[in-house]
């Protein structure tokens, strides 16, 4: 255990001790309120000092990613507003304050400690393994949170529109996909207000945002943190390819794939799914953390992504870094990979937070035409 956690540990223990109202053992937490100021800012020292010593990686990389999304989001605000749900989202409270959120991990091992239900090993062996299973996943969904505000930064937009998609009401009953009710799918309208995240009850499935590229002439659909629908769609665009669901597309689904979807009308990228169906991709992004997963690992889920949903125009791996050398030719990081190296519809990106590393995904939406695009 680090001398730093220890230190603060001791302080906080410290405190208890000279505040006997303070009662905090097996069945009983009573903290007043006069001192639970005093408690908590001890408790929170304790806790941001045992991540700082046991994951200063993560906590260096947490603070870049902060900065660097909180750059893009400022360049977009004009056009992008990006507003709470109603339910917590683990990655928008990640980004707000990234040491505080992976701080609430240590919430209940500390105070587990100070009841005596755990030894100071078997606390340091939890909060350890949480940490290191929680971190993956919010670095990566807040990577994707970026880059999909940088890719937005680049499409020249003049406006952008969102899909006002009504939430399952208390007086609704939620069916199954068999006897889900229909209704239509409301018409985009222009805002400059979107969800971080779009509702969880949400009827539909819809992109987080349309926004119509001056330079390509074209509006994009953009949508991230998948999750199908509820009701069935009365009016979903005949112009689209859909696909009926299956275990394996929700499961890559389930994994972050961002889904791009290009046309000249933007009411035939209005929606991305209902309860049975689900509507082809023109491009599939998946922003991956290179100290998470191998590369050969990252390809391969995205060769089977590729199969499954044939996006029109390919797919893009966005890495947030170089990977780790392995000493294995196949984990080659060079930016200028040979074609014959690579599977022809998928491209890798050593992106960085260098977004301009994004512009063959740019590139890829303008040339896009295949049988997902009618014209």
């Amino acid at each position: 255990m680090s001398d730093s956690f220890l230190r603060a540990y001791s302080e906080l223990t410290d405190f208890i001790s000279a505040n006997p109202e303070i009662e905090i053992g097996e069945s009983v937490t009573s903290i007043p309120g006069e001192v639970r100021p005093g408690f908590y800012d001890r408790f929170n020292a304790a806790r941001k000092a045992f991540l700082e010593e046991k994951f200063p990686e993560f906590v260096s990389k947490s603070r870049r990613l902060q900065q660097e999304y909180c750059k893009a989001g400022n360049e977009a605000a004009g056009l992008l507003s990006m507003e709470d749900t109603p339910e917590v989202n683990r990655i928008r409270r990640y980004l707000r304050d990234p040491e505080e959120s992976l701080a609430r991990e240590l919430f209940d091992p500390l105070f587990d400690l100070l009841k005596k239900r755990k030894s100071l090993g078997s606390f340091e062996e939890t909060a350890l393994a949480r940490i290191t299973e929680v971190f993956p996943a919010v670095y990566r969904g807040g990577y994707e949170k970026w880059a999909i505000l940088s890719l937005a930064n680049l499409l020249d937009a003049d406006k952008a529109l969102r899909v006002p998609v009504r939430e399952l009401q208390a007086a609704d009953r939620a069916k199954s996909s068999a006897f889900a009710p229909t209704e239509e799918v409301p018409s985009p309208m222009e805002s400059t207000s979107f969800f971080f995240s779009q509702p969880h009850k949400s009827i539909f499935a819809v992109p987080d945002f349309i926004l119509h590229s001056t330079g390509l002439n074209r509006f994009i659909g953009i949508r991230s943190e998948f999750k199908e629908g509820i009701y069935n769609a009365l009016n979903a665009s005949s112009d689209r390819e859909w696909y009926t669901f299956g275990v394996d597309h929700l499961i890559l689904l389930a994994s972050g794939l961002t889904l791009l979807y290009v046309s000249e009308r933007p009411e035939r990228i209005s929606l991305i799914a209902d309860v049975k169906k689900f509507c082809r991709p023109d491009l599939l992004l998946w922003c991956v953390d290179t100290q998470a997963i191998s590369r050969n690992e990252a390809l391969g889920k995205m060769e089977l992504a590729d199969s499954l949903f044939r996006p029109a125009g390919g797919s893009f791996l966005a890495a947030g870094d170089l990977w780790p050398d392995t000493g294995d030719p196949a984990g080659s990081n060079d930016r200028n990979e040979r074609a014959e190296e690579m599977p022809s519809r998928i491209r890798i990106l050593n992106v960085g937070f260098d977004r301009l590393q994004l512009i063959p995904v740019v590139e890829a939406l303008r040339d896009t035409k295949g049988s997902a695009i009618t014209a």
